[in-house]
């Protein structure tokens, strides 16, 4: 599944809270030959105004903007700019009696693009309800392990939803604050939690980052990475009691370990060294085994890193988990760190190391549309 569609799919609640205007949501339905983006690439739109997400730019999404708001412009103004720029458009009501609509873009002189390509658009009129509706299926698929569809008639698109990478940093400093504005733009789960209050404020953070005000040790110990007796000791307990005070989400869901990227920046070096042996050992420690976490770095000089992995071999910490510790963090470019010592520097570095980590992900089941000459 496209991963920024199954995020917008995700997210489309906070766009479309309760009592505010209907808006669209456009989906690649299907394409032939070349085009900007797959099947399963999705935007939404107001009133021909972008909100989120993207089917590609240029020409393209400029008419789809234009044409998402066509059913409200029909009989306004002059009847040539009523009509839709498809060539073609087909009509039909979803279960909830909303309009939807499938158009068919060819990717040549028409939009002024030089794909050569075609590409069909899938219009659907979507409320607060049905935003939470989607949401869920996308949760439900992900839980079943089943394929989200879409459909238009005889035509379905169907997408088996994947655990989106999870960024989990430890610690809520300069570098961390950094860190989650890069990665902002990417379909990742950006979770950052620090004991300190001042620090873990979600004005410091972007839009869409978890910013978790505790303690980390307690709540790796409260997702049960920590063991089965640690996730039900008094601490976990209370943390989890004080986060649903906190919060009507409560307790942030735990991201499956084989998809977190986690990174160790606290302020104390002592909590550092705790956290990165509780990562690193978290197929050891539980039960059923969970799976080793994709990544887990620590930030830090030479001797702060030599130091903490003689403390954690002292720990009885094996050497094959010790060779799964990143330190220093960063990416390496002829043997050196890209970048400086600034926090951006060092978010670049690292966010660029994360992405030259992450698997290809798996493509779309799209409906096969006929070829033609367009």
């Amino acid at each position: 599944m496209d991963a920024e569609g199954q995020r917008l799919l995700q997210r489309l609640p906070e766009w479309l809270a309760q009592g505010a205007a209907p808006a669209v949501l456009v989906t690649v339905l299907a394409t032939q030959g070349s085009a900007p983006r797959a099947a399963g690439a999705r935007m939404v739109c107001r009133d021909g105004r972008l909100l989120a997400g993207t089917i590609g730019g240029g020409h393209l999404e400029q008419m789809a903007l234009r044409d998402a708001a066509w059913g409200a412009q029909q009989g306004q103004g002059d009847a040539d700019d009523a009509l839709p720029s498809a060539t073609e458009v087909h009509e039909q009501a979803d279960a909830r009696g909303r309009p939807q609509r499938l158009c068919r873009y060819p990717l040549g002189p028409k939009l002024a693009q030089c794909c050569g390509g075609v590409v069909w658009l899938h219009f659907q009129e979507v409320d607060a309800a049905q935003a939470r509706q989607l949401a869920a299926g996308v949760a439900g698929a992900q839980l079943t392990n089943t394929a989200l569809e879409t459909r238009f008639g005889d035509l379905v698109l169907r997408e088996r939803p994947v655990a989106l990478p999870a960024v989990l940093v430890m610690g809520a400093g300069h570098v961390a604050a950094a860190l989650a504005r890069v990665l902002q733009p990417l379909p990742w789960r950006v979770i950052v939690v620090d004991s300190r209050p001042e620090w873990a404020d979600a004005v410091r953070f972007p839009p869409g980052a978890e910013v978790i005000s505790a303690d980390p040790l307690r709540l790796l110990a409260a997702w049960g990475w920590l063991g089965k007796a640690a996730q039900g000791s008094q601490a976990a307990q209370r943390l989890a009691a004080d986060l649903r005070l906190k919060s009507a989400r409560g307790l942030p869901a735990d991201p499956p370990p084989a998809s977190t990227y986690a990174l160790i920046m606290t302020h104390d070096h002592a909590l550092d060294r705790d956290l990165a042996e509780a990562l690193l050992m978290v197929p050891q420690r539980t039960e059923p085994a969970l799976e080793p976490l994709a990544y887990v770095g620590l930030i830090g000089s030479k001797t702060k890193i030599a130091a903490a992995k003689a403390r954690l071999s002292q720990r009885g910490v094996g050497q094959e988990p010790l060779e799964r510790l990143t330190a220093p963090i960063g990416l390496r470019l002829d043997g050196q760190l890209l970048g400086g010592n600034l926090p951006g520097e060092i978010a670049i570095s690292v966010a660029a190391q994360l992405i030259s980590l992450q698997p290809r992900a798996p493509g779309s089941a799209a409906p096969t549309m006929p070829d033609d000459d367009d």
